[in-house]
């Protein structure tokens, strides 16, 4: 087996021009543990950026011969520490990046990818088109690492998460095969499995995605905004839940807390945002008119601009933390995903869990991401950057998620954080299973436990 320096000398070889000894970017990314404890950090020999699908293949039987390990990584936006290496090498997605076929009859664009979420969205924006997947790494996150970590946009309400929007996808195996989960294009099939999902959330473990095939839809031609104040969270979280009866789902309907809606809109009551897309103005004028008259009898209608300043600051996040960290504290975000009937539970739980609780300073909560059959209750803690609030924090909402039967990650992924609980909501044994079968020499990272620093 070759090892260190070696490695690199190998790869230099094999790779002119596409390696990096200078790693140092690769070995964090927005996990909040990096910011907490200084010293915590992945490791890699090195960085390899490649040209082209061939180049992944050659790396891969590289790395099946030489059992040094790869860890894919896109824009490094995890906040779970999903994309950072623990040793070998990382391979760098992001100069794959062209989109392949833009076909506009039949509402698909083929991408490499590399291309982040917000370069894609511009390029089909452009041409009267969007992808409709907008999270708040928008402008960092590659469609590769969204697929990867189960992503989910913010207008998620109407037009789903990204699974929602793969076709199918282009893969390299670890054996080095390269193949699409579905060697044709149609729209569905029943001729087995649908393989996609074993790469979608799958964070690197089973192959490397290295094209997808997403659908896509024409830009609204109306966009309506409206806000409503509410007495109470359980009320509004109630009325908002009612909209999904409507012929017309919200795109986005966020349901904020008085603490979250003072930190973001300076409005210390209960608040729902809501933003509606259109086709027809003469189907918009129904629905609204029916989602208003039902909104009315129970909220204040408020000033519709406070939609716009959410849409203006969404993508704040490096400033606003950055501003925090200067006050001694910094955010971290849980988001668990939960059944109608046991989510306001949840919330007054969680509340009540952490009031008066050493080191953090205050809770935000809305629900972001609504379902027929549930939602997802978004936390922000504002807390002391020490490793034991930090650790204390996460033990807490995993109990919690624990007891209502909720998932502790709605859209945030798996990464190093999540692993331990990982067992606790997915048969592993199948997991493993499929590990073995498809990559029996382990050559691809894939989620695993975090070594925290002594209490």
């Amino acid at each position: 087996m070759v090892e260190g320096a070696g490695v690199v000398e190998e790869l230099e070889k094999l790779f002119p021009g596409k390696v990096t000894r200078n790693v140092s970017s690769y070995l964090v990314d927005w996990w909040p543990i990096f910011w907490i404890d200084p010293g915590a950090k992945g490791e890699a020999l090195a960085g390899i950026k490649p040209a082209n699908i061939e180049d992944i293949v050659k790396l891969v039987r590289f790395s099946s011969s030489t059992g040094i390990q790869i860890c894919v990584r896109g824009g490094g936006s995890s906040v779970t520490g999903a994309s950072v290496p623990t040793g070998g090498v990382v391979l760098d997605m992001r100069g794959l990046n062209q989109i392949l076929d833009l076909d506009e009859g039949n509402r698909s664009v083929t991408v490499q990818v590399g291309i982040t979420l917000e370069e894609l969205e511009n390029k089909l924006n452009a041409k009267g088109f969007t992808l409709s997947q907008v999270p708040q790494s928008f402008d960092q996150a590659t469609i590769g690492g969204f697929i990867s970590t189960f992503g989910s946009g913010q207008f998620s309400t109407l037009y789903g998460g990204v699974e929602d929007s793969v076709l199918r996808l282009e893969v390299v195996l670890p054996s080095g095969e390269v193949t699409w989960t579905r060697r044709r294009g149609s729209p569905r099939s029943s001729m087995g499995p649908e393989l996609s999902r074993l790469f979608i959330g799958g964070e690197g473990s089973f192959g490397i995605i290295t094209a997808a095939e997403l659908k896509i839809r024409r830009l609204p031609r109306y966009v309506w905004k409206m806000v409503y104040g509410f007495s109470s969270y359980e009320n509004a979280i109630n009325e908002c839940r009612n909209l999904l009866e409507f012929d017309v789902k919200p795109a986005a309907c966020r349901v904020y807390n008085e603490t979250e809606a003072l930190f973001q809109f300076g409005e210390q009551k209960c608040i729902a945002l809501l933003v509606y897309h259109f086709g027809s103005k003469e189907v918009m004028d129904v629905i609204t008119a029916q989602v208003a008259a039902e909104m009315s009898q129970k909220a204040e209608t408020m000033e519709p601009r406070l939609v716009d300043v959410w849409l203006g600051r969404r993508f704040n996040y490096r400033e606003e933390i950055e501003n925090l960290k200067k006050t001694g504290y910094m955010p971290e975000t849980v988001e668990i995903g939960a059944k109608w009937s046991r989510l306001y539970e949840l919330y007054l739980e969680v509340m009540r869990r952490f009031k008066d609780r050493e080191g953090v300073a205050g809770i935000g909560a809305h629900v972001s991401h609504l379902y027929d059959q549930g939602a997802c209750m978004y936390f922000t803690f504002l807390m002391k950057p020490d490793v034991n609030v930090y650790r204390n924090i996460w033990s807490t909402m995993a109990e919690v998620a624990r007891l209502h039967d909720a998932t502790i990650s709605h859209h945030h992924g798996v990464g190093a954080l999540k692993y331990e609980y990982l067992q606790e909501e997915v048969p592993v044994s199948i997991i493993e299973s499929l590990k073995r079968a498809l990559d029996p020499e382990r050559i691809l990272q894939q989620p695993r436990s975090f070594r925290w620093a002594k209490s």
